[in-house]
């Protein structure tokens, strides 16, 4: 069965916070390494790039971002609420006193773009490598070992990030999320 892609901001059956057409335009600008050409190549179907699209989307929905949702009746983690736009200030020093910085957040019925684009990098990877999202993580490594501590990376694995995913995924979310896979936390025993 086709899959049908709802990109309507604050939906109730939304899928996807953007459209293959949309989706498409991204693709023409990026460089085109491998999943790039195979994305561009046609060799696919529409209906399986939006399941890749799809698949993306719930990718993301998985992150803990900032602020709450917008609405309760939204099935997506975005648009929210409270949240402010990274690198944005307006400077109000030339307007008089008092003198301050404030900040400018999205609207309710806003998506970052982001999140957009995360969502094309995503799916153009997925499409191309379709097992990305289903492996545990450990693949990365020869040999994982606790006492003493003996870590051994595959190096001819081309591992390319924490979840599996191009790291440029994981850089979208910079000022959007409240954490990431550089967090770690370290407990004194």
């Amino acid at each position: 069965m086709a899959i049908t892609i709802v990109a309507t901001a604050g939906a109730a059956n939304a899928n996807s916070y953007i459209t293959l057409s949309d989706a498409n335009d991204i693709v023409a600008g990026l460089v085109p390494d491998d999943d790039v050409v195979a994305w561009e190549a046609g060799s696919t179907s529409d209906d399986y790039r939006n399941r890749a699209l799809y698949t993306a989307c719930q990718r993301i929905d998985r992150e803990r971002f900032l602020g709450a949702r917008a609405t309760d009746t939204q099935v997506l983690q975005w648009p929210r609420t409270g949240v402010r736009k990274p690198d944005t200030y307006i400077n109000t020093y030339a307007v008089g006193f008092p003198f301050r910085i404030t900040t400018d957040y999205y609207t309710d019925t806003e998506i970052p773009d982001q999140i957009k684009k995360a969502q094309v990098v995503l799916a153009v990877y997925l499409q191309n490598n379709v097992s990305g999202i289903g492996l545990s993580g450990l693949e990365d490594f020869e040999n994982v070992q606790l006492g003493s501590i003996n870590v051994t990376p595959n190096l001819l694995n081309g591992a390319i990030g924490a979840d599996r995913v191009p790291p440029m995924f994981e850089r979208y979310f910079t000022g959007l999320r409240i954490s990431g896979p550089g967090n770690v936390a370290i407990k004194r025993s």
